[in-house]
């Protein structure tokens, strides 16, 4: 059974002298270009609820995403890459902290209706606050979801700028939130700014770029879309700050043809966020990666997975992410296991250099696979847990508890959970299960705000 406690630093794990350390940093990428002495710049893009089978790339022939598909054709293409959260906020605290979302305190959604005055604590230690120690600008464009109250601003939190909104979900058109909140914010105040989110997103991230193109950078472009409310640039608002109005997106067809449109429309954006890096020459020392924040809803595809957002089904949790570092990362295709909160732990030994040791984190770096070279995780368990729901996954078994009932699977056979096997296997299935139970034993230590 792993701990939660990580027994080793980053540069712990891979170097085990200042010897080892050198020739490490020469050889790691000798089969790519060398990138040299300056400081990768870093661009997250988080798409929201968008499904496994939702993008070309992964085999949806009905929704066009030339731009992302290029960016998975050029660098790496993950097939088993998880969300540590199968709803929002838990997968944006892991990606945030490196951690476990429940050791965050954060299991749940923070909604606009019952979590006002709650956040992600602010002692936590997040990937600005941690880049901002080598000199790096900051800024967040899109969604926080980390908590409302400006206390726990992104400003607050090691971000030199936040342009969005900090709930769950806006009015793509009139930027008011499910509680009919206005929720568009300039760092700390409202900003009253027209126009159709996913627009106003890339627009913010191309700013960013080109006023920082000189120094390192790191941006956290976290889309509203395909989250409802499904609604395209012409879609009238359905919120106006009073009540919600009649939405005209009731007819589930209609809702499966916008979802498609938003989706190509944030496509269109990453493409100029990549057109911007490769005009202002940066492209070529910046990573760029590419991921959803859970399952898709029913409206969308998790093909060729059981389950949806909010179940820890692999439909849940299993998303699509690609990484891309031009000249660096070798095009191709990964199954190694790596989830959300293995981001920050990779920020960190890219970035490395003694000027303090890095969080203590529970997920993994993978930097490593940046180049194509063997990581293996397959020693190690992963866990998530939402409500009464809760699995652990370790190598090619898995093990999903749902209220009282356990069932048992063996993903290399059988990816889409389709026939439970404990009967089969009664020992991997009891020690999966006191594996799960001592985490959850573990987690439950640490004081839930959501």
């Amino acid at each position: 059974m792993p701990a939660i406690e990580q027994k080793e630093t980053i540069k712990g794990r891979f170097f085990r002298s200042a010897g080892l350390a050198v020739m490490a940093a020469a050889c790691l990428f000798s089969c790519r270009k060398e990138p040299g002495k300056e400081l990768p710049n870093i661009v997250v893009i988080v798409a929201d609820d968008l499904g496994y089978g939702d993008l070309g790339c992964y085999g949806n022939g009905d929704i066009r995403t030339p731009n992302i598909d290029s960016l998975a054709a050029a660098g790496i293409r993950f097939t088993d890459f998880h969300s540590n959260g199968v709803v929002c906020s838990p997968t944006r605290a892991a990606l945030m902290t490196g951690k476990y979302p429940q050791e965050c305190g954060i299991s749940g959604v923070i909604t606009a209706k019952d979590h006002r005055n709650v956040g992600l604590d602010t002692a936590e230690v997040l990937i600005p606050e941690y880049l901002k120690r080598y000199g790096y600008a900051t800024g967040i464009m899109g969604k926080w979801h980390l908590g409302y109250d400006t206390v726990y601003s992104p400003v607050v939190q090691g971000f030199d700028i936040f342009k969005g909104y900090t709930s769950g979900n806006v009015d793509y058109i009139s930027h008011f939130d499910q509680e009919n909140y206005y929720d568009w914010w300039r760092d700390k105040r409202h900003s009253t700014q027209e126009g159709y989110l996913t627009d106003l997103i890339t627009s913010a991230a191309l700013a960013f770029i080109e006023q920082h193109k000189e120094q390192p950078f790191f941006l956290y472009v976290a889309h509203g879309a395909p989250h409802s409310p499904y609604q395209n640039r012409s879609s009238p608002p359905i919120r106006d700050g009073k009540t919600t109005l009649a939405d005209i997106t009731e007819d589930t067809v209609r809702k499966k043809e916008l979802y498609r449109e938003m989706i190509e429309i944030m496509d269109a954006g990453v493409g100029a966020i990549l057109q911007s890096l490769q005009r202002h020459r940066l492209a070529e020392n910046t990573l760029v990666l590419f991921l959803s924040d859970n399952g898709a809803t029913r409206i969308g595809s998790n093909a060729p997975f059981k389950g949806y957002k909010g179940q820890v089904w692999e439909g849940g949790h299993r998303v699509p992410a690609i990484v891309n570092w031009k000249g660096v990362t070798a095009p191709g295709v990964s199954d190694e296991l790596v989830t959300t909160m293995d981001v920050f732990p990779t920020i960190a030994d890219l970035v490395g250099g003694g000027k303090g040791s890095p969080p203590r984190f529970s997920g993994r770096s993978f930097r490593e696979l940046l180049t194509g070279k063997p990581h293996k995780t397959g020693d190690r368990a992963v866990f998530w847990s939402f409500r009464d729901a809760a699995a652990v996954r370790e190598g090619q078994w898995k093990l999903v508890k749902q209220q009282n009932s356990y069932y048992l699977f063996d993903l290399n056979a059988d990816p889409a959970e389709s026939r439970d096997i404990s009967a089969e296997n009664p020992g991997k299935n009891r020690e999966l299960l006191q594996m799960l139970n001592e985490w959850l034993g573990q987690v439950a230590a640490f004081p839930q705000k959501s």
